[in-house]
């Protein structure tokens, strides 16, 4: 896709030094990328981010950290003076609405209530009357009544469209009888208060055949499970038709088939009743727990619809009782499943009433583990490992064994209810110690899986009946998948868990930052919260204990994390500020130990040592505060850092990309990430003045300053280091201060990418990636946000969408031309600076310069050219170029152009020859020159359509006096500039366009004939500073190229319109110079001969031009020479076609063919190798023609040769025939060779001719009748000059046969018969003088006429007395035959002497 404007891409990254940005209505300070970072320096920072955060990304499984865990080191209580990880954060503790109350106190039958934690509501029933009311909040219940007592209660979300759009949510309502479907409808007003409706859903109910449900499960697909009493698993299931027999609603029962067609008193099996039915989302494994403590495990198939497998049962999951302890102590509570990120062979985790845990897996031993989750079939269910009871905290300072009836597991944290008392529960936390490293990262055992146990500091006031897990609220960034160390990692994304609790007087919402009346609130703290509580409270020690406790790293990183955080105390910040500042807490960058200080052992053993490997570089070791900012920014960037940016939506348009990243995403992790900038510039600043002010005060200060080692001043041990140790010490904290400042760059660069990424979105990314080219587009779809702040192309790719979308935003009619700049150089200046910011005013100027005319165009179109070559190095010119020609700016579309090449090559790398040269020279012609001879190529031609050109040509083209206009303008200006690159490339345009009308008028400018001249030589293939010569020899030209050919040719046409004899010779040693020269192969560089004929010809020309001869006739020769070899070609060729070849003719004809057209040959190869092996003998005539001297005894044997050949055609029976086929021959040669003394032998030829008219020559056959046919012929041979045939005729009757090579005619009817036919050329004399008459004038026609008169009689006398002397019988009538001639050319002659 052609565009008329856009920004260009591959440009530098750091130009621009913006300030703001803005989205959202949200302004904020942009951190500046120092100018001297780039892409490969921030690339850099994130690899180092990376490496150091590296253990973040290793698996570490539950599995090894139970096998290395002791008994003695399983637990631990938070450390003294820390907040409880559970805390309420306020102390109302609200009974159940009074409807409810009021209803409990007429219970008949039963009474039970619960959470529904995923949309903040508690429901209770009192005996067949349901309450549903929002937790959150004082609020009236809202009711729903069945026929008879309600036993259990769900909720979930319904199966897609099976119920109206009104049906948000179906509560499951079973009953004693039966069970029902009811449909909830729950929005919140303004006020945050919920109006909720249930709605009767009659079509949706079935009986419960007897059976009492005790349990109920939802999955987030619809599907409904059911535990019933009787210890069978079932399964509601419901539709929007009705089935045969079934209705819409009916109930499957997994287990005990068969059971339901006996009668229940036939059925001796103990029932026990599901408590307790659990789903593995993660590997699609159903469990549940019966009142016995069995387990059963069903197979979902992978699939979130059809039946469940039943797989194994266990039916205890404890043996055997453990010494003193009690049944009820070992009874089974809860069974959760492990999510497959902690373990992937632990699978189901069972806790018993006093704390004990056992964990199962449903694979094998053995079994491998490397599938995906929910790909391995389960088949049994088996004990894998067990962890000791949780010591229960004191109560009353009392100790005391645990006694849980509810719990709940929810990512690592284990939420008990511990009953102290009659119907008194006190919450117990136990959550994983995140302080001790897992096993695994290095060598050695570990301590194993250790946890905090913990009471919630405040009671709850109620036995508590059940738990339930809140939904997340929405996280601020997306999570990665989870590993064992999973909150250190994602605290800084993921708000805390929450959880609601159902108790037997109250309902409490444990919650976490929110407070709403008629609920008590508290949530369980991140790592992260209880350092901001100690800072928060200040109090000695307790900030030390918590950076030793997490490592300087992990504490380092919640410090900047509470730095950056929105809403956070002004006090809090203070002091997390000073933690990062205090080297006590967080070290100081030093280099690593040196191996080489200490003797190696083999010394002192007498062994020789040999070194040790020599590290690459010196890389210190980084503080914690650094490594903390590592993993800070890491866990920022970890889960969107290598998303693709956009995938193809393959039922669209396939250059349609949808996002795969959230605009809500984007914007909070950028804006997250501009926090983090701002405080490490002040951070950066502040810590190097903390540098300056150390190193000025005196060493004996940091004895009692709280300065760690006082920046390098003081060893371990506190005492003095020498000033070169100070040196050494110093190198590590300037290389961290390097380091921070890259880190700096990745924050703000990184920041900017997630502000235009989110525009983007904003700004509908399918339809701008539509208008992309594919390969753009490709290659955005291929992107990554890794890809975008740390790579060139994706810089590139960016470029190219804010190109579209500048287009896009100015074609739009009213909206505003700078806001959308503005804002993108505000909010993204690595990838909008302000010289785009200027580049998109002109490109508004140039749109408002298409609207208007006359003066007002010429104006803005000025003024958007000031803009465009003040910012030239940011412009596209292949997309502005088309639009300066519209508007008629032909100088300005140069200017242009050139201002662009020198702002990217300001030091004129270009000239170097190198490779760096070469580059230069490359980009000046690719982004600069190219655009400008395209359009001026297709003002040339219209058909030449490529680049800049064609899209020209798709916006209508120029009119006809505008394109020459263009094209006058456009050489002037190139005509006048200095820039040798450009008029290099400008002349090959031309020449690659075939403008010879351009290039000589480029040529006839002031100071440009040498300069074409010298390119054109070059390009040509001939020395570039000599002016071709026919005097002085061109080195032989190779085979040349179309393009070669086609400057050579161009650079004579130039010669020929330029002044002077030497320009011509020029053009005529260059024409011959391209006749001559190597045959290439191949349709571009073969050369025909007929092609080198015409060049010839042309050098012919400029010699005649010249006016002189001796150019004249060397050129001619090679013209004649030309055409013989062509026709040498066409003749061998035929006879190849035809065949036999002659007797002892060679046989590679083939070869010698192809030798011939490969190029010029000499005379000699072409008589000697071509022509006479073959018998061509006529063309060996037009080779003596050309020749300067041959035998003429050769020359008569070639004649007698080639009549002879002509008499013998195969074709030819009758004399007449015969001697009609060789007077055509005499012909035939005489038209190219008349006149020639050497070629055309006269008298030898009319001895042939008389000879075989008389029968007597090449054979014997009778004579021909017709007396004038010789000299008919001759005549005619000697271009209708009978005098020259005469003189042929008399030479022959003088020869006596003295010279034996020659043949004579000394026998009396041989010499009569020519007598006959010197009778017929005096007449043709005769006639030719009356044809003079037409073309002399009238003197010279009688003074002409009356000397040849006067020869015609003399001739007539002499040869009437030859016959005379013959005494021959037909001698009388030869004399009579003369006699009548002279008297009738005397009486003519006569009567001119009278006149």
């Amino acid at each position: 896709m052609a565009r008329a404007n856009g920004l260009p891409p591959g440009r530098s990254i750091y130009d621009a030094t913006p300030t703001t940005q803005s989205i959202a209505g949200i302004r904020a300070t942009i951190p500046i990328v120092p100018e001297s970072q780039d892409v490969e320096a921030v690339s850099r920072a994130a690899k180092e981010i990376s490496s150091t955060a590296r253990t973040d990304h290793q698996r570490i499984d539950l599995t090894d950290l139970l096998s290395q865990t002791s008994r003695e080191s399983s637990y631990s209580e938070v450390p003294a003076g820390w907040p409880a990880l559970l805390t309420q954060e306020a102390s109302i503790a609200r009974p159940m609405p009074d409807m409810v109350m009021d209803s409990q106190r007429q219970m008949q039958a039963a009474c039970f209530c619960g959470v529904f934690p995923e949309v903040e509501l508690a429901w209770a029933s009192v005996d067949n009357m349901l309450y549903v009311w929002d937790a959150s909040r004082l609020s009236v219940p809202t009711k729903w009544q069945e026929e008879q007592a309600i036993c259990c209660a769900g909720l979930t979300k319904p199966k897609p469209n099976v119920f109206q759009q009104a049906v948000q949510h179906i509560l499951v309502v079973c009953t004693t009888v039966e069970i029902a479907l009811v449909g909830v409808n729950a929005k919140r007003d303004g006020n945050g208060n919920l109006e909720m409706t249930l709605i009767n859903l009659e079509h949706f109910r079935v009986p419960s055949d007897d059976v009492m449900m005790t349990t109920t499960t939802c999955t987030p697909e619809g599907r409904i499970f059911l535990g019933g009493n009787d210890g069978h698993l079932y399964e509601l299931d419901y539709r929007n038709r009705n089935k045969w027999l079934k209705g819409r609603c009916n109930k499957v029962c997994y287990t005990g088939r068969f059971e339901a067609f006996l009668p229940r008193w036939t059925i001796f099996r103990r029932a026990t009743p599901i408590m307790q039915i659990v789903i593995d989302h993660d590997r699609q494994i159903l469990y549940t727990r019966s009142q016995s403590g069995a387990i059963m495990m069903f197979d979902m198939a992978g699939s979130r619809v059809g039946s469940v497998v039943k797989k194994a049962e266990m039916p205890k999951v404890l043996v055997d009782t453990e010494k003193g302890q009690s049944r009820a102590s070992s009874a089974l509570v809860m069974i959760a499943p492990v999510p497959s990120s902690e373990s992937a062979d632990i699978h189901l985790m069972a806790l018993t009433a006093d704390g004990r845990r056992f964990y199962l897996s449903t694979q094998p031993p053995g079994t491998a583990v490397a599938a995906a989750p929910g790909k391995r079939t389960p088949s049994v269910l088996r004990n894998v490992r067990s962890r000791s009871a949780i010591p229960a905290p004191q109560h009353q300072g009392q100790s005391r064994s645990l006694n849980i009836t509810v719990a709940l597991y929810e990512q690592g944290a284990l939420l008990l209810a511990d009953t102290i008392t009659e119907n008194n529960s006190r919450v117990v936390l136990v959550a994983r110690d995140l302080t001790t490293p897992p096993v695994g990262i290095s060598t050695g055992s570990g301590p194993g899986l250790r946890e905090y146990v913990t009471v919630i500091d405040r009671p709850t006031g109620g036995e508590v009946l059940a738990f339930g897990a809140r939904a997340l609220s929405k996280p601020l960034l997306p999570v990665m998948d989870n590993t064992i160390k999973s909150e250190l990692a994602t605290q800084h994304i993921t708000p805390a868990q929450h959880f609601m609790m159902s108790c037997k007087i109250i309902i409490c919402s444990v919650a976490a930052g929110q407070l709403a009346p008629g609920a008590t609130y508290a949530h369980k703290l991140r790592p992260v919260d209880v350092l901001e509580q100690i800072l928060r409270e200040n109090r000695g020690g307790q900030l030390e204990q918590f950076f030793a406790l997490y490592g300087a790293a992990e504490a380092s990183a919640m410090c900047y994390f509470l730095v950056t955080a929105k809403h956070k105390s002004e006090d809090v910040v203070t002091r997390a500020r000073g933690a990062l500042l205090d080297t006590r807490l967080t070290g100081e960058a030093t280099l690593p130990a040196n191996p080489g200080s200490h003797p190696h052992p083999a010394i002192h053993n007498g062994g020789f040592y040999m070194g040790e490997v020599v590290p690459e570089g010196n890389k210190p070791e980084w503080s914690g505060g650094q490594r903390g900012l590592h993993l800070y920014l890491q866990r920022l960037l970890q889960p969107t850092w290598d998303d693709k940016l956009a995938s193809a939506d393959s039922k669209a348009n396939p250059n349609s990309l949808m996002p795969n990243l959230s605009q809500d995403t984007l914007q909070e992790l950028a804006s997250r990430l501009r926090s983090l900038c701002r405080f490490l510039t002040n951070f950066a600043e502040r810590k190097k003045e903390q540098r300056r002010k150390a190193k000025a005060k005196p060493i004996s200060y940091f004895g009692h300053a709280s300065l760690g080692h006082g920046f390098g001043q003081l060893d371990s041990r506190g005492r003095p280091n020498s000033a070169a140790k100070r040196q050494r010490l110093d190198d590590p904290v300037n290389q961290e201060e390097d380091r921070l400042r890259e880190i700096i760059g990745l924050a703000s660069r990184a920041s900017q990418a997630c502000f235009l990424v989110s525009l983007l979105i904003s700004r509908q990314l399918p339809r701008l990636t539509s208008l992309l080219e594919e390969l753009w587009c490709k290659k955005v779809a291929s992107l990554s946000l890794k890809d975008v702040v740390c790579s060139k192309d994706g810089e590139d790719a960016m470029t190219q969408l804010i190109s579209v979308l500048l287009d896009e935003h100015q074609a739009s009619p009213g909206q505003d031309d700078q806001g959308l700049a503005s804002q993108l150089q505000e909010g993204c200046p690595a990838y909008f600076k302000e010289d785009d910011k200027i580049y998109y005013a002109a490109n508004a100027e140039l749109r408002r310069a298409q609207t208007v005319q006359g003066a007002a165009r010429q104006e803005a179109t000025r003024a958007a050219l000031e803009k465009l070559v003040k910012v030239a190095r940011t412009v596209e010119v292949a997309h502005v170029l088309p639009l300066l020609a519209q508007l008629g700016a032909y100088d300005g579309m140069v200017a242009l152009a050139l201002a662009k090449a020198k702002a990217l090559d300001p030091e004129t790398v270009a000239a170097q020859q190198s490779e760096a040269g070469r580059q230069a020279r490359e980009r000046r012609n690719e982004e600069c020159y190219a655009p400008v001879i395209q359009i001026l190529k297709y003002l040339v031609n219209n058909n030449l359509q490529e680049g800049t050109g064609a899209v020209l040509n798709q916006q209508g083209g120029l009119p006809v006096a505008a394109a020459e206009e263009a094209k006058a303008g456009i050489l002037r200006r190139a005509t006048s500039c200095t820039d040798v690159f450009f008029l290099d490339q400008l002349l090959a345009g031309l020449v690659a366009a075939r403008a010879v009308p351009e290039l000589i008028k480029v040529s006839q400018a002031p100071g440009m004939f040498s300069k074409v001249q010298r390119h054109l030589l070059k390009a040509g293939g001939l020395p570039a500073n000599t002016k071709p010569s026919l005097s002085v020899t061109l080195p032989p030209l190779v085979s040349l190229d179309s393009q070669q050919v086609s400057s050579l040719e161009m650079l004579a046409k130039i010669y020929i319109h330029a002044e002077g004899n030497d320009c011509l010779e020029a053009a005529a040693a260059v024409f011959n110079a391209l006749a001559t020269r190597m045959h290439g192969y191949g349709n571009s560089n073969g050369v025909s001969l007929q092609k080198r004929l015409e060049l010839f010809q042309l050098a012919v020309m400029q010699g005649q031009s010249m006016g002189s001869r001796s150019v004249t006739s060397a050129m001619q020769t090679n013209v004649q020479l030309m055409e013989i070899q062509i026709k040498l070609v066409d003749a061998l060729t035929q006879l190849q076609a035809s065949g036999p070849l002659p007797h002892g003719a060679p046989t590679d004809l083939a070869v010698r063919i192809s030798a011939l057209q490969q190029g010029p040959q000499p005379l000699v190869d072409l008589f000697n190798q071509y022509a006479a092996p073959y018998h061509q003998w006529e063309l060996c005539l037009y080779l003596v023609h050309a020749s300067d001297g041959v035998d003429m005894s050769y020359v008569q044997q070639l004649w007698d040769l080639y009549l002879k050949q002509g008499y013998d055609l195969p074709s030819l029976q009758s004399q007449d025939a015969k001697c009609a086929q060789v007077f055509q021959r005499l012909q035939t040669v005489a038209e190219n060779c008349y006149p020639s003394e050497t070629a055309l032998p006269l008298d030898h030829i009319v001895v042939r001719l008389e000879q075989m008219a008389a029968g007597q020559w090449p054979a014997r056959l009778s004579p021909l009748d017709d007396y004038r046919c010789v000299a008919d012929a001759m005549v005619k041979a000697c271009n209708q000059e009978p005098a020259v045939v005469q003189q042929a005729y008399n030479d022959l009757l003088d020869r006596c046969g003295g010279d034996p090579s020659k043949p004579d005619v000394r026998a009396p009817k041989q010499r009569m018969r020519v007598l006959k036919s010197l009778h017929s050329v005096l007449i043709e004399r005769r006639n030719e003088v009356e044809r003079q008459r037409s073309y002399l004038s009238y003197q010279a026609f009688r003074t002409k006429e009356k000397q040849e008169l006067h020869e015609i009689v003399q001739s007539c006398q002499e040869y009437k007395m030859e016959a005379q002397r013959l005494g021959l019988d037909e001698g009388q009538q030869v004399q009579q035959l003369f006699d009548e001639l002279r008297a009738e050319v005397q009486h003519a002659l006569d009567k001119i002497r009278r006149v």
